[in-house]
Protein backbone atom coordinates (compact mmCIF):
# COMPACT_ATOMS: atom_id res chain seq x y z
CA UNK A 1 0.00 0.00 0.00
CA UNK A 2 1.28 3.10 -1.19
CA UNK A 3 1.19 6.52 1.18
CA UNK A 4 -0.80 9.40 -0.06
CA UNK A 5 0.85 11.71 1.59
CA UNK A 6 4.63 11.84 3.86
CA UNK A 7 4.38 11.55 7.68
CA UNK A 8 4.86 14.88 8.66
CA UNK A 9 7.06 15.77 11.46
CA UNK A 10 5.91 17.41 14.81
CA UNK A 11 7.42 18.31 17.80
CA UNK A 12 7.04 17.06 20.95
CA UNK A 13 5.26 19.46 23.49
CA UNK A 14 7.56 21.00 26.23
CA UNK A 15 6.69 19.81 29.36
CA UNK A 16 4.92 23.07 31.47
CA UNK A 17 6.32 24.00 34.98
CA UNK A 18 3.92 24.32 37.50
CA UNK A 19 2.74 28.14 38.34
CA UNK A 20 5.43 29.74 41.12
CA UNK A 21 8.13 27.05 40.62
CA UNK A 22 11.55 27.63 38.47
CA UNK A 23 13.62 25.75 36.79
CA UNK A 24 16.46 24.85 38.88
CA UNK A 25 20.20 26.18 37.83
CA UNK A 26 22.28 24.02 35.70
CA UNK A 27 25.58 23.22 38.12
CA UNK A 28 28.80 23.14 36.80
CA UNK A 29 30.82 20.25 36.19
CA UNK A 30 33.90 20.63 38.77
CA UNK A 31 37.39 19.41 36.73
CA UNK A 32 38.92 17.13 39.21
CA UNK A 33 42.93 18.27 39.00
CA UNK A 34 45.08 15.62 39.00
CA UNK A 35 48.23 15.40 41.71
CA UNK A 36 50.18 12.68 39.87
CA UNK A 37 50.12 11.51 36.47
CA UNK A 38 48.39 8.15 36.07
CA UNK A 39 50.45 4.84 36.36
CA UNK A 40 49.50 4.21 32.50
CA UNK A 41 51.15 7.45 31.87
CA UNK A 42 55.10 8.24 31.39
CA UNK A 43 57.13 11.08 30.24
CA UNK A 44 58.13 11.07 26.84
CA UNK A 45 61.57 11.87 27.62
CA UNK A 46 61.90 8.50 29.57
CA UNK A 47 62.58 5.29 27.48
CA UNK A 48 59.49 2.41 27.61
CA UNK A 49 60.67 -0.66 28.76
CA UNK A 50 59.05 -3.39 27.50
CA UNK A 51 57.75 -6.83 29.07
CA UNK A 52 59.93 -9.90 26.83
CA UNK A 53 56.92 -11.44 25.10
CA UNK A 54 57.63 -15.73 26.05
CA UNK A 55 56.40 -17.68 23.11
CA UNK A 56 55.78 -21.38 23.70
CA UNK A 57 57.48 -24.07 22.24
CA UNK A 58 55.81 -25.91 19.62
CA UNK A 59 57.48 -29.17 18.70
CA UNK A 60 55.30 -32.19 17.33
CA UNK A 61 58.14 -34.70 17.46
CA UNK A 62 58.21 -34.84 21.28
CA UNK A 63 54.55 -34.27 21.81
CA UNK A 64 54.39 -37.76 19.86
CA UNK A 65 57.78 -39.37 21.86
CA UNK A 66 55.35 -37.97 24.79
CA UNK A 67 52.22 -39.87 23.56
CA UNK A 68 54.28 -42.81 23.11
CA UNK A 69 54.81 -43.32 26.84
CA UNK A 70 51.61 -44.94 28.96
CA UNK A 71 49.40 -42.82 30.79
CA UNK A 72 50.98 -40.77 33.65
CA UNK A 73 47.54 -40.94 36.20
CA UNK A 74 46.60 -45.15 35.52
CA UNK A 75 49.38 -46.52 33.38
CA UNK A 76 47.59 -47.86 30.33
CA UNK A 77 49.31 -48.30 27.25
CA UNK A 78 48.52 -47.45 23.77
CA UNK A 79 45.84 -44.40 24.20
CA UNK A 80 48.22 -41.75 25.72
CA UNK A 81 48.04 -37.99 24.52
CA UNK A 82 49.87 -35.66 25.18
CA UNK A 83 48.32 -33.35 27.60
CA UNK A 84 49.18 -30.01 28.17
CA UNK A 85 49.30 -28.26 31.77
CA UNK A 86 46.42 -25.94 32.14
CA UNK A 87 48.87 -23.01 33.99
CA UNK A 88 50.81 -20.64 31.69
CA UNK A 89 48.01 -20.55 29.25
CA UNK A 90 45.25 -18.29 27.52
CA UNK A 91 44.23 -15.96 25.22
CA UNK A 92 43.70 -18.80 22.66
CA UNK A 93 47.70 -20.34 23.42
CA UNK A 94 48.29 -23.70 24.56
CA UNK A 95 50.84 -23.62 27.30
CA UNK A 96 54.61 -24.58 26.22
CA UNK A 97 55.21 -28.38 24.75
CA UNK A 98 57.93 -29.32 26.69
CA UNK A 99 55.34 -29.46 29.70
CA UNK A 100 53.26 -31.90 28.52
CA UNK A 101 52.60 -34.78 29.65
CA UNK A 102 50.99 -38.36 29.25
CA UNK A 103 47.09 -38.77 29.97
CA UNK A 104 44.91 -41.06 28.17
CA UNK A 105 42.55 -40.33 25.55
CA UNK A 106 38.70 -41.54 25.58
CA UNK A 107 37.62 -44.70 23.93
CA UNK A 108 34.71 -46.08 23.40
CA UNK A 109 32.67 -46.58 26.98
CA UNK A 110 35.40 -44.95 28.74
CA UNK A 111 36.16 -42.14 30.16
CA UNK A 112 39.83 -41.24 29.30
CA UNK A 113 42.15 -39.25 32.04
CA UNK A 114 42.45 -36.57 29.83
CA UNK A 115 38.87 -35.26 29.55
CA UNK A 116 38.82 -36.13 33.42
CA UNK A 117 41.83 -33.87 34.00
CA UNK A 118 40.56 -31.27 31.59
CA UNK A 119 37.44 -30.82 33.18
CA UNK A 120 38.18 -30.38 36.89
CA UNK A 121 36.53 -33.82 37.65
CA UNK A 122 39.88 -35.29 38.98
CA UNK A 123 41.50 -32.69 41.15
CA UNK A 124 40.32 -29.88 42.20
CA UNK A 125 42.77 -26.34 41.55
CA UNK A 126 45.38 -26.51 43.86
CA UNK A 127 45.50 -29.86 43.35
CA UNK A 128 45.76 -29.90 39.25
CA UNK A 129 48.57 -27.00 39.77
CA UNK A 130 51.25 -29.08 42.25
CA UNK A 131 50.76 -32.85 40.37
CA UNK A 132 51.02 -30.63 36.90
CA UNK A 133 54.44 -29.92 37.85
CA UNK A 134 54.97 -33.79 39.18
CA UNK A 135 53.76 -35.02 35.83
CA UNK A 136 55.87 -32.74 33.78
CA UNK A 137 58.64 -33.47 35.65
CA UNK A 138 58.41 -37.45 35.94
CA UNK A 139 58.06 -36.88 31.74
CA UNK A 140 60.70 -35.72 30.91
CA UNK A 141 62.79 -38.09 33.41
CA UNK A 142 61.31 -41.24 31.60
CA UNK A 143 62.29 -39.64 28.27
CA UNK A 144 65.57 -38.52 29.03
CA UNK A 145 66.30 -42.20 30.71
CA UNK A 146 65.05 -43.62 27.10
CA UNK A 147 67.14 -41.42 25.59
CA UNK A 148 64.52 -39.93 23.38
CA UNK A 149 64.84 -36.56 24.81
Amino acid sequence: MKRSAPLKRTAWPRRAQPKGEQRPERIAPVAKQLERPPVYWQPANEPHIAAPKVVPVRDEAYRRLVAALPCIRCGIQGHSQAAHPNTGKGAGTKADDRDCFPLCADRPGVRGCHAFFDLGAAYTKEERRRIEKVWTRKTQERLRKAGAA
